[in-house]
Order: structure tokens, then C-alpha cells, then sequence
């Protein structure tokens, strides 16, 4: 990758990022977001400067794990210490950081199924034509099961979290688990889309590797 096109993917990234933080409490963002971007920066310049073609997928492979981690974690401890306005709000967040996940690997399906399932090239004509240099694709190829799986597993997760409680207790001799679904229809459809996509996904590697051997 040239340096120019290096520069404009980690401005890409420092921005994407940026947004990506929404998924924390706004306590903790304003606490610590700003501390945060610096790290990531500083982490992008220092893979950079490792000089190998594998900088973007370590990157955004700690970086989504950690989000998915250390968000979550953030978002529990968050429970009990806001308002209910504040909380809708909340999942609301939770429900458009998912949509932006699920937005690349929704986008790849959808054309792929018009293009070889209905013989539609509308969305997968001009991607085939972007991919055809053979470096695009290389990148495509390196990043996309990266960005596709990791940001489904985090948008199924963040929303799962958002609409669903688990509880244990002892009723006489009895243990007794209640799952409890909160009707937020924005957090449901994400993180339904999120895990049809990802069955979708990890049936076609499944199939790729079968038909391969």
C-alpha cells in the first residue's frame, strides 16, 4: 500500500473509531473517550511502522475485542445510575452503532445473493469492479473477515445486552433462571439482522472450505 493510501486509512480509521466509542455510557466517554482516541492513534502509528501488510487486521482485531469487552463491562456497571430517559437513549445509541456494523457485511450479502442467486448485478457489479486490481482485493480479502465477523459478533452483542436480562435465584430447593426481552424493537431488529448475517457468513466459509477439500 502506498504511503498516500496508508495516510488516508488511518485517517479512516482514527474517524470510524471515533464513532465506534458511542457504544460506551456518555459518563465514560466524556471521562476517558478523549484518552482513548489518543491510545488508538498512537497504537495505528505504531503498527504502521511495523512496516508488514497485516497492520489493519491486528488494529481492528484488538480494537473490536476490546470494544466488545470493555463496553459491555462499561454498560453494566452503568445499569442502576441513570435515568430511564437516559437509558432509552441509551439502547438507542446501542441500536445505531449496531446498524453501522452490520452495514458492510448487509451491503456484500445482499449483492451477492442478487448477483448469483438472481443473476442482479446492480450492487455486486461496481464492488467486482473496484476489486478488480489485484492489490484492492488482496486488502478486501485481508480485512473483510475481520470487519464483517467482528463488527456482527459486536452489534449482536451490544444489542442482545440491550434488550435482554438473565437472573438467577433459589426458589425453595430449586434454582430458578428468568430470561427477560425487552420490547425495544430497534435493538431486536439489529441484533436480528446481526445473527442472520452471521449464519449466513459462516455457513458460506463453511461451504468454501468444503467444496476446497
Amino acid at each position: 500500500m502506498h504511503e498516500r493510501d496508508t495516510d488516508r486509512a488511518s485517517r479512516l480509521c482514527e474517524r470510524v473509531y471515533g464513532l465506534l466509542l458511542a457504544a460506551y455510557p456518555r459518563r465514560f466517554r466524556d471521562t476517558y473517550g478523549s484518552q482513548m482516541a489518543q491510545a488508538f492513534s498512537d497504537l495505528l502509528r505504531e503498527e504502521r511502522q511495523r512496516g508488514d501488510s497485516a497492520w489493519l487486521i491486528r488494529i481492528w482485531g484488538r480494537a473490536l475485542s476490546d470494544l466488545a469487552v470493555s463496553a459491555l463491562a462499561q454498560r453494566r456497571n452503568d445499569l442502576g445510575r441513570t435515568s430511564d430517559e437516559e437509558a432509552a437513549l441509551s439502547k438507542g445509541t446501542l441500536a445505531a452503532v449496531g446498524f453501522v456494523f452490520i452495514l458492510a457485511p448487509l451491503f456484500f450479502v445482499t449483492a451477492s445473493v442478487l448477483k448469483y442467486g438472481l443473476g442482479v448485478g446492480i450492487l455486486f457489479n461496481p464492488l467486482e469492479s473496484l476489486l478488480a486490481d489485484p492489490q484492492r482485493l488482496h486488502w478486501f480479502n485481508l480485512v473483510s473477515p475481520v470487519v464483517f465477523l467482528g463488527g456482527l459478533v459486536l452489534a449482536l452483542a451490544l444489542n442482545a445486552y440491550a434488550v435482554l436480562r438473565f437472573s438467577v435465584g433459589r426458589e425453595r430447593d430449586e434454582v430458578v433462571s428468568t430470561v427477560k426481552l425487552k420490547m425495544k424493537l430497534a435493538n431486536i431488529a439489529v441484533a436480528a439482522i446481526s445473527f442472520s448475517l452471521l449464519v449466513t457468513l459462516m455457513s458460506y466459509v463453511f461451504l468454501e472450505n468444503l467444496t476446497q477439500r
